[in-house]
């Protein structure tokens, strides 16, 4: 559906969740207190947040229930993914989502589901479509979700400006503001020990010009598949064993034709879990006692594939 028609639907409910997916990141949580802050509400994340989105609710003193129980709500709203497994549930049965990544698994009772730079853009749409404006607050979150999920403009589209310019105009923001914030984002050590292991063992394959590597970490699988890239990788995967959960985060270096969200969604139907995210970045979670090398090996090949293709 779209803007309005999700607007008024949601605009039903009296009682409602809006869940992130797994270690929120700014544009969930940003897009979540956006959503709560229109239609009333509780946001919640199943396990916890990223470092730079827990800075954002305290600056803007949120608070964020932590495992929910989602049949306690009238309806659960998903939101930055609609992928069963990401929401840390084993299920919802009364639901909607609003995402910008591939089509995942979830059953809905409605969804906005469209291809965006950010789930943030989305729900601006929301608002413009409810004729609500934006305060400061709400601009500075929407922002920043924007500014983070394209990469600093990098995987912009035009409608992602556009959005921006008014996003701007309407909090009486100024775009400084965001990149102070920014600069105050520590630097996790863990994170810096996780990328220099993830250099030392990764394996590399070199299809014609492209080359593609494979590491394996126990954490910051994103930082370091991103990192291997930044050193020169064109397609790179890192993979981790958690708890019994195979994750594989995945990156591409700009200028590659290689949609590795609908790559990882192909591999999710492939062992048994669920896969998105963007073309350029994206993520796969695979449940259950699966072999992580024959994961990444599976990735390579198809990364291959594709880019013969």
């Amino acid at each position: 559906m779209d803007e309005k028609a999700f607007h008024d639907r949601l605009g039903q409910y009296h009682n409602v969740l809006f869940l992130c997916h797994k270690n929120a990141d700014v544009d969930s949580l940003g897009s979540a207190y956006a959503l709560m802050r229109l239609f009333g509400g509780t946001v919640g994340v199943e396990d916890s947040l990223s470092t730079m989105a827990g800075m954002l609710a305290e600056r803007l003193k949120m608070n964020v229930a932590i495992k929910p129980d989602p049949s306690a709500f009238d309806l659960t709203v998903v939101v930055d993914t609609s992928s069963l497994s990401q929401t840390g549930y084993a299920r919802l049965d009364k639901c909607a989502a609003i995402d910008h990544h591939e089509p995942g698994d979830l059953k809905c009772e409605f969804s906005l589901a469209r291809r965006a730079s950010s789930t943030a853009e989305l729900v601006f749409g929301v608002y413009e479509a409810s004729g609500a404006r934006l305060d400061a607050d709400l601009a500075f979150a929407l922002l920043l979700a924007i500014v983070t999920d394209t990469g600093h403009f990098h995987y912009a589209h035009a409608g992602t400006f556009m959005a921006t310019a008014k996003i701007i105009e309407q909090g009486g923001i100024q775009f400084s503001s965001v990149l102070d914030f920014l600069a105050q984002v520590p630097t996790d050590i863990s994170s810096r020990i996780a990328v220099l292991k993830a250099a030392s063992r990764l394996a590399m394959t070199r299809e014609g010009d492209h080359l593609i590597v494979t590491t394996k970490v126990s954490s910051f699988g994103a930082n370091a598949a991103a990192s291997l890239v930044g050193l020169g990788a064109d397609v790179a995967f890192a993979g981790s064993d958690l708890d019994g959960e195979i994750r594989v985060s995945g990156r591409v270096r700009r200028g590659i034709e290689l949609d590795l969200a609908a790559l990882f969604n192909e591999a999710g139907k492939q062992f048994g879990g669920s896969g998105g995210g963007h073309a350029a970045a994206a993520g796969l979670a695979i449940p259950g006692n699966v072999d992580i090398d024959k994961v990444l090996e599976a990735c390579v090949a198809e990364t291959i594939k594709r880019l013969k293709r």
